[in-house]
Parts: structure tokens; sequence; C-alpha cells
């Protein structure tokens, strides 16, 4: 049902019109009645927007010309019909100026009324059809964008980095520019669902739905504040992480306890399960994310399903200073090349025996180590991720460790693990290093990826990396990105639900304009072009 406003000085004009016809049976119901432009304004201000206005042009105080021109400036997309005598022919010529495209002649024929409102509605539900489809292109590039954001902050928790400013160019290009501040001060939360022992025993479909209902409410209770970005790892569907920016610190304890408070509340009445929440450290810059991540970890493992308070219990310089880049460099650095001695050598430096460390320090660095195990294994693992899978069930049971002795031994069974198949990787066949550094391109495309950069990461020559990927794929290294990103943004243009800017954003271009050009080049047509072909073969 369509609702209409009519205005006219005259009350017997409007209960005529009224009377006219059925509005009902046509689609319509007239909600609104002014016997001015002023009142009409006045009701446009206070009420919801009628779907169409019929007014008079001849009228005391605000007449129909006025009214329109303040309707246009105040509400642009408001359809407005005009009611006119023979004699108004000034009136209707303003009106039109004004871009009023329909009107009625006085008296008002039952006819040419039933007419018009047929027209209006045709109009109007092709309006609203637009609207819906432009609603869900909005929804699905939002859903889009939140995905490729949760992806990346995982990436950036858990992997290894090119450089901070790849990563920031990245965040901007994702709507993250909040995140590239250099001093930006966040806070990680991880929650996790508890679900009850037995409780859905034999029946893996409905714990399917339930991970998959938690992970909505989470995102769901993020939605209300700007500075939350959720995101989850997939191995572990009844985990989600949280990075919440500082924006306020005097007021963020008591945001932090509200956000909270709410997330455990929703989960307990919308699944009636229970959950375990961590409240990270603070973090200042982007290089401490990964410590932010490990620290919320750590408060995970020791809180209880009655702990809901929202405060870290610890300092981050005290968990930080024994494992600085630094360190890290050093600690990857001796895994890629299979020094065992030096890697233990560094261990035990770091978990030195001659300080008093307290326990939940040897948790933290255990925490942080096993991510940097991760970030490697992902990176010369091949076949079925088995060892990444075997690191992240580590990673959930660090907080049985009970002894340095204990942390020092799983740590170097872990590195063993890992450097066997930094070992496989490396020191075979020419193939399996191309097959490595092909799957490292296929998951990073969107990043600006360089041969430089890739030779560095994998203890390469430059030169030969060139020319070994060339012999074994076929094409440049610069080629086979560039067929990758494209081919990608093909299957984008085909699924007909993102706009182009969207797609040259998610392929790793940092311009539509940019895209367009390397997509005429390689398709001979324009993504535009490309897109309007493939939906006209579908008709």
């Amino acid at each position: 049902m369509y609702r209409i406003m009519l205005i006219d000085d005259e009350v017997g004009v409007r209960n005529s019109i009224k009377a006219k016809i059925d509005w009902q049976s046509a689609g319509f119901e007239i909600e609104l009645e002014a016997a001015n432009g002023l009142e009409a304004m006045q009701l446009l201000t206070e009420q919801p927007l009628p779907d169409v206005v019929i007014t008079d042009v001849r009228m005391p105080q605000m007449d129909g010309i006025a009214f329109i021109k303040a309707s246009k400036e105040k509400f642009p997309h408001l359809r407005i019909i005009v009611l006119s005598g023979y004699s108004d022919f000034e009136y209707m010529k303003a009106a039109i100026q004004l871009g009023v495209k329909d009107y009625l002649l006085k008296p008002v024929v039952r006819s040419e009324l039933t007419a018009l409102l047929a027209k209006l509605s045709e109009e109007l539900e092709d309006d609203r059809n637009r609207i819906r489809e432009q609603d869900q292109e909005e929804m699905k590039n939002h859903q889009q964008l939140h995905l490729m954001q949760e992806q990346l902050i995982w990436q950036l928790v858990k992997d290894e980095w090119f450089s901070v400013s790849t990563v920031k160019e990245r965040m901007q290009q994702l709507q993250l520019s909040s995140l590239t501040i250099d001093d930006v001060h966040a806070q990680f939360v991880t929650v996790e669902m508890r679900i009850p022992q037995g409780r859905l025993d034999d029946w893996s479909e409905r714990k399917d739905l339930l991970y998959l209902a938690f992970q909505m409410i989470c995102r769901e209770s993020a939605e209300n504040w700007e500075q939350v970005y959720p995101f989850y790892p997939i191995s572990h569907p009844a985990m989600m992480h949280f990075l919440i920016l500082i924006q306020d610190p005097a007021q963020h304890s008591r945001f932090m306890e509200d956000f909270v408070r709410k997330l455990k509340r929703n989960i307990k009445s919308y699944l009636r399960v229970e959950s375990v929440v961590g409240i990270g450290e603070s973090i200042n810059g982007l290089r401490q994310l990964k410590d932010g991540y490990a620290s919320s970890m750590l408060a995970w493992s020791q809180s209880t399903i009655q702990s809901d308070k929202a405060e870290p219990n610890r300092n981050m310089l005290a968990l930080t200073h024994a494992f600085s880049p630094e360190v890290e460099r050093k600690l990857m650095q001796t895994i890629e090349s299979l020094d065992m001695p030096a890697l233990t050598k560094q261990l035990h430096t770091i978990f030195s025996a001659d300080r008093d460390t307290p326990m939940f320090v040897f948790t933290f660095l255990t925490l942080r180590i096993i991510l940097l195990f991760n970030a490697i294994a992902k990176k010369f693992e091949l076949g079925d991720a088995s060892l990444q899978s075997y690191l992240w069930n580590c990673q959930m049971t660090v907080r049985d460790y009970s002894s340095r002795e204990q942390v020092l031994e799983q740590l170097h069974e872990m590195a063993q693990l890992v450097m066997n198949e930094v070992r496989k990787t490396r020191f075979s066949s020419g193939q399996q290093m191309i097959e490595a550094i092909r799957n490292y391109v296929d998951e990073n495309f969107s990043y600006e990826l360089t041969l430089a950069s890739l030779a560095d990461m994998f203890h390469l020559n430059e030169t030969y990396l060139s020319g070994l990927f060339k012999t074994s794929v076929g094409v440049t290294f610069s080629d086979y990105v560039t067929k990758l990103r494209l081919s990608k943004a093909a299957v984008l243009l085909e699924e007909n639900e993102l706009k182009l800017t969207d797609i040259a954003t998610l392929v790793g271009y940092s311009s539509s304009s940019y895209f367009s050009t390397a997509f005429k080049k390689y398709y001979g047509k324009g993504p535009k072009e490309y897109r309007e072909e493939l939906l006209s073969k579908k008709v």
C-alpha cells in the first residue's frame, strides 16, 4: 500500500478527490492532508515521508510552487503531482521547471485519476525493486569488505609480514585506516563458547549450526561499536577474537566492561551456553599486534566461566622484554636455516634459568614462539596443513604446561617438526620450492608482491628465483600475478554482486582506473563491457 499526502486549501475539493475512487483497491491510501504548503512542510518534517504528494498550486500562506521548491530542496526524491486548472498555465510552467512530471486538471476526472495512479504504482514498484537491489548490493559489499578485513587481521596475527608499509597500504584499501596510525592503541579480546559435555553428542550438523550462530552473535555484538573488529580462527570455530581500538583512554575500561558483559549475555541468552573471555594487554603500534593477541590468549587460558571482569592482569612490558623483533628475527633465521643448536641456545636465553620468571611469562613467550612456528610452517608446509593444525592445538593447550623444562621440551619438539617441513621444501627439488612460493602468492596476491621480497623470504637469489619460476610455471612471475588477479576479477564480475571499485580493491589494485587498464589489456575489453557481455548471454 502506497501512502499519499493531499494538499488543497478547499476541504470540499479534498473530499471530492477522496471519494472519486476506491483508493485501497488501487493500492493507495490517503494518510496525510494539509490546507497549504506551510502546513504540508510541517507534516513532512514530523511524519514519515509519503510515497506521493498531490498538491494544488493556488493556496494561501505558501502556494504550490513555493511548496514544491521547498520540498525539493529538503526531500529531493519526493514524488509530486500538481492539481491545476486551465487558467494555471504560468503555475504549471514553473512546476515543470522544478521537475514535476505529473499533473491532474481540475475538476479531477475519475478515469484520469485511475490511469495516473496505475502509472504511479508501476513506477513506485520499480523504485522499490531498485532500492531493494541497491540495499542487497550494499549488504553484499559490506559483508565482503568485513570478510576481507577479518582475513587480513587474522593473517597479521599469525603470519609473516612483508613490511609495515605494505600492511598499512592494504589496511587503507580495506577501510581500516584507523589502524594505520603509527601509535595506534588497541586491545585484543578472546571469547570461547563452552558447549556442555554431552549436549550435542552424535549431532555434528547441529554443532556446525551452533558454531555459525556463535560467530553471528559475536559479529552482531561488535556491529554496535565502530572501533571493534571481530575475526575468528577457522580451525577453532568455538572461539572468536576482537581487535578493539582505544579511542578514549579515560573511558576505555568502562567500555570494555560493557562490551564483555553484553557479549557474554548475548551468547548465554541466545545459545544457552557459557563462555570464557580473555582480555589482552593494550598495545601501541601495529608491530605489537602479535603480542596483543598472545596476551589475550594468555588471559583466556587463565579465565573461568564465572570471571567476566574486563581487566588484563599483566603489564605488556613485562611480557615482551625477552621477545623483541630482533629476537623473533633470529629465531626465524635459525629455524629456516635448520640450526637446532643455535635455536636451543636462543630458547635457553629467552627462558633463562637464572631469572625468577613467573609462569605466566613462560606461557606468553610460548604462545609468541608458537605463532612464529606456525608462520614458518604455513610458508613451507605443502599438502594438508596438518602441522599447522597441530601447532594450533598446541597453542590451545599451552596453559597445561607446568614448568620451564616442560615448556622447553615442547618447543623443541615443535621446532623439530617445523624444521622437517622446511628441509623437505628447501633442500629437495626446485619444483617443491616453487610450489611453496606459488601457494604463498596465491594466498597473498592482493598485496604488492615483488620477486625481491619473495627471494628474501624464501632465502633464494632473486635472479635464480626468476629463472626457476619461469622454467617451472611457464610464465614470468609478473605475468603469473597479473593473470591470478585478473582471473579472480573475472569471476567476481561474472557473479555481478560487487562494484568495479570494490573488485579492484579485492584483487589488489590501488585504483579502479589502473585495474580497468590492466583488465582491458589482458581480456581485450574493459571490466564493464566484459560484465555486460556476460549478463547479455544469460538473458
